[in-house]
């Protein structure tokens, strides 16, 4: 154990007294945490509290004027940008355009909207949605909101004009108009103080398939994870300039046996992967103001087992490369192709079903995973278990693969 900790010590002592290293291990992970957070928040200029605004594609397809007040009702909300669609079969083109993945949702008025309304039959939206797309929920629900009060309002109007029946007789269409008009502006200016309103707030475990939060809720663990990739396989091109060298065949010649040299070579790129990941999370959580869960039992044991298969591919990789830049090009492949796949550069619970299958047969698929849900799903320790059993599982494979093809020269 003496010389395993000997060895460690040694090489993460070269490795911090390596400027350029530093700066990709520290430096390089929070300007891309700073740069990512802005854009997965959505935010621009200089309003932080100005909210994100998504398009929804509309086909109006109605023959009166009511579907027209719809559209001014929805656009006055200043929710969200609509985008029209022209044309005898716009509703039709709308529905193939979610369908085929090309816009997120589409709002559909009937060509029988004014007439049902006038006529106080019930009248029917239809909303298209694509659920592989991120902004479906915020569309339908901006526009719900806009119809209930529309709903509000056409109520409160037939109530009146009942009541003014029943009471004083039939008003004169002069009249009916006149109460609309007034009981409309009435309802419109009392809904925008409600004499009763919900908060909501989020405890315990949520959907699985809930989008996380984004900001640096996403940015902070993606970058993590992705520079501890990034620079753990890096490091395999150690160990091939290591035999070059032959400064594992000298150790030969020392009273070190074969599986402390591995597993020296795991722990100290163990070690510095870990002192990575949390210099990563408290200057995300100071600076960054990043809440990493309420449980930092299980953030750890996410991290370690993270970095555990980190480590075991790093060696893997060394042991397997017969050149530097072959080390290099493996590494550099792998880390881009496992970053893109396991839902780092953009949340998987945005992508197709298929492309979640793929990105969980990689560590970062799995890591991603845990951490949403530590961070925006509220899961204690037993709710990330199966994530750190599949990374550890991950860690076990490559530390054996790598003790197996390792070798001496």
């Amino acid at each position: 154990m003496k010389r395993i900790c000997s060895i460690v010590a040694l090489n993460v002592k070269v490795l911090l007294s390596d400027r350029s290293a530093v700066f990709w291990l520290l430096a390089m992970p929070l300007a891309f945490t700073f740069v990512s957070g802005i854009a997965f928040s959505g935010g621009g200029g200089s309003d932080d509290d100005a909210p994100v605004r998504y398009a929804l594609t509309v086909a109006n397809m109605d023959e009166g004027s009511r579907g027209e007040e719809l559209l001014e009702a929805i656009r006055a909300s200043d929710e969200i940008d609509l985008l029209m669609l022209e044309g005898d079969d716009a509703d039709e083109d709308a529905r193939l355009l979610v369908e085929d993945g090309d816009r997120s949702a589409a709002l559909i008025i009937p060509s029988d909207y004014s007439e049902k309304l006038t006529a106080q039959d019930p009248a029917e939206l239809t909303f298209h949605r694509n659920p592989e797309r991120m902004n479906p929920l915020v569309t339908r629900q901006a526009v719900e909101r806009v119809v209930a009060k529309l709903n509000a309002e056409e109520l409160a109007e037939r109530a009146v004009v009942s009541a003014h029946e029943a009471v004083r007789g039939t008003p004169t269409a002069e009249k009916e108009l006149e109460l609309a008009q007034a009981i409309r502006a009435f309802v419109s200016e009392e809904l925008e103080k409600p004499a009763m309103t919900v908060a909501v707030e989020r405890l315990g475990r949520s959907a699985r398939s809930e989008m996380p939060d984004m900001g640096f809720q996403h940015s902070s663990p993606a970058m993590a994870l992705m520079f501890i990739l990034l620079n753990g396989l890096a490091l395999s091109s150690m160990l091939v300039t290591e035999r070059r060298e032959k400064t594992l065949s000298r150790l030969l010649a020392a009273p070190v046996r074969r599986s402390e040299i591995v597993i020296a070579n795991l722990a100290w790129r163990f070690a510095v992967g870990t002192l990575q990941l949390w210099f990563l999370i408290g200057f995300g959580a100071l600076v960054f103001g990043v809440d990493w869960g309420d449980s930092m039992l299980a953030l750890a044991l996410v991290g370690a087992a993270y970095v555990a298969a980190v480590a075991g591919l790093s060696v893997l990789i060394g042991s397997l490369s017969r050149s530097s830049r072959r080390a290099e090009t493996l590494s550099m492949t792998l880390s881009l192709t496992m970053c893109a796949l396991g839902g780092v550069w953009w949340p998987l619970e945005i992508t197709p079903k298929a492309y979640q299958t793929v990105g969980h047969l990689v560590p970062t698929g799995w890591a991603m995973d845990a951490m949403h849900n530590l961070m925006s799903r509220g899961y204690a320790l037993s709710g990330v278990m199966p994530q750190v059993l599949v990374l550890l599982g991950f860690a076990v494979v490559f530390s054996a693969a790598a003790v197996a093809a390792f070798r001496y020269e």
